[in-house]
């Protein structure tokens, strides 16, 4: 067994933090675009005006009048009850952290967490989708079961961008306008990787790649191509990934190991599974990244068998596939005595289950 199915208790608590979360998100989005900034009077030559500045932009909302005293109005008691709202909401999804972490919910890693509530917060979650073994955080959570740890270890996370429009970042700070300053942001101690520019590093040695779809032809130039800036970390062009970036996303929340919920868009978990495999045969690939990308594989098929009906392995599905990807479905055969699939290029092996980790 690969995955256990959650308990009804972790069940209940997760339906009630990610109400609290989405209800947070709402309140938050809200309050940022509405009441972001401040509204005040200024007097020029002898005439009250009333201003808006956000960031450092300032504009005039008009002189004083019944008119512009209502905006003022409204705009402070509207702040102060948004506030409340989410002092409130805020209170509510620290309790229900505590409580995630104590029956065992947290499953993400803190940095990882708090990277993608920040990529959410910065309006590039969807631009930006995880890909890679990071994925299955998100897989396991449609599924409602935790995965074997050994499944989901890793010391990276891949980032994918669709490079056909340019990323742009909504952020206040001058330098979180760039993917570097977004991490530099959550740890100082990134920086860009020399002769990788597509990859960021911190002093733990925890790595973020910026990957994107190889272009057609390959020195096609397209909007995202390149990072924000000089010196930011570029996404680097990588065959196949048009599969992943091209398919239907799949956005769920995920916990992180400190119980706080964060969002998460991924591929549809099919072609996720089926590019795995894909890459399980390719030559030029490392033998252990090979291995690993076909148990995976594996994975993700008895766990959309078992556990995700909705995503359908059926002759339709299959027939819009691209030639790799149905290839790919053909190597994945069912086994005779357990349902799951094995791997063609392993004779004698029928009925095999990738090994059993320890807990």
């Amino acid at each position: 067994m690969h995955f256990n199915e959650i308990t009804n208790l972790q069940a209940r608590n997760l339906v009630d933090l990610r109400q609290a979360y989405e209800s947070w998100r709402d309140a938050s989005r809200l309050a940022s675009h509405r009441f972001s900034g401040s509204m005040f009077w200024r007097q020029v030559n002898g005439t009250d005006y009333l201003k808006r500045k956000i960031g450092r932009s300032e504009k005039s909302l008009g002189h004083r009048s019944p008119e512009t005293e209502n905006i003022y109005q409204s705009f402070h008691d509207g702040r102060k009850v948004a506030k409340e709202r989410l002092r409130n909401l805020t209170n509510t999804i620290d309790i229900q952290a505590g409580i995630a972490r104590s029956v065992g919910l947290g499953r993400v890693p803190r940095l990882i967490g708090r990277l993608l509530r920040l990529l959410d917060q910065a309006e590039i979650l969807g631009h930006i989708r995880v890909v890679g073994t990071n994925s299955m955080f998100a897989y396991e959570a449609l599924a409602g079961v935790h995965l074997s740890g050994e499944v989901l270890a890793t010391s990276d996370i891949d980032l994918l961008v669709d490079a056909r429009r340019r990323l742009r970042i909504i952020m206040d700070g001058p330098r979180e306008k760039t993917v570097l300053g977004l991490l530099q942001s959550l740890d100082h101690s990134f920086e860009n990787v020399q002769g990788k520019p597509y990859r960021a590093v911190n002093a733990e040695g925890f790595m973020v790649d910026l990957i994107r779809p190889q272009s057609r032809p390959p020195w096609k130039d397209e909007p995202g191509s390149l990072g924000l800036s000089g010196s930011d970390i570029s996404p680097s062009p990588i065959e196949g990934l048009q599969w992943l970036v091209n398919c239907e996303a799949t956005s769920t929340l995920v916990i992180d190991t400190r119980g706080y919920p964060a969002p998460i868009i991924v591929p549809d978990p099919r072609i996720w599974m089926l590019h795995k495999m894909w890459l399980s045969k390719r030559l030029m690939r490392e033998p252990e990244k090979k291995r690993r990308d076909g148990e995976q594989a594996l994975i993700m098929w008895r766990l959309i068998k078992e556990t995700l009906p909705q995503y359908v392995l059926d002759d339709a599905f299959v027939a819009g596939l691209p030639k790799p990807l149905r290839e790919s479905f053909a190597t994945m055969q069912p086994a005779p005595t357990s349902g799951s699939p094995t791997l063609e290029d392993r004779p004698g092996d029928d009925g095999w289950e990738p090994p059993q980790p320890g807990w």
